[in-house]
């Protein structure tokens, strides 16, 4: 059984747990202004979709040199795949 334990604030975690996690406090607290300023600036739900430009792959995933706007395709819908090719 693996034991789960809670932590309610991150200065109460014990200099071993830190060990296991291979970071310090330090880096802790910089990770996590790192993510909220991100999270800050990140569009929120019903917000529009910031414009980015990426390169089209194939049917078999290889690159094709043609580029996609995301704005060319104002208005109109548009499903996009994510993943890794790698």
């Amino acid at each position: 059984m693996v034991e789960i334990s809670y932590v309610e604030d991150w200065r109460d975690i014990p200099p071993e747990r830190w060990a296991k996690m291979m970071m310090t406090p330090e880096q802790y607290t910089a990770m996590r202004a790192e993510r909220l300023a991100r999270e800050h600036a990140a569009p929120g739900i019903g917000d529009p979709a910031p414009d980015f430009e990426i390169e089209r792959l194939s049917a078999q995933g290889k690159r094709t040199g043609e580029m996609f706007r995301l704005s060319s395709r104002r208005g109109r819908p548009v499903g996009l795949v994510f993943g890794s090719y790698t």
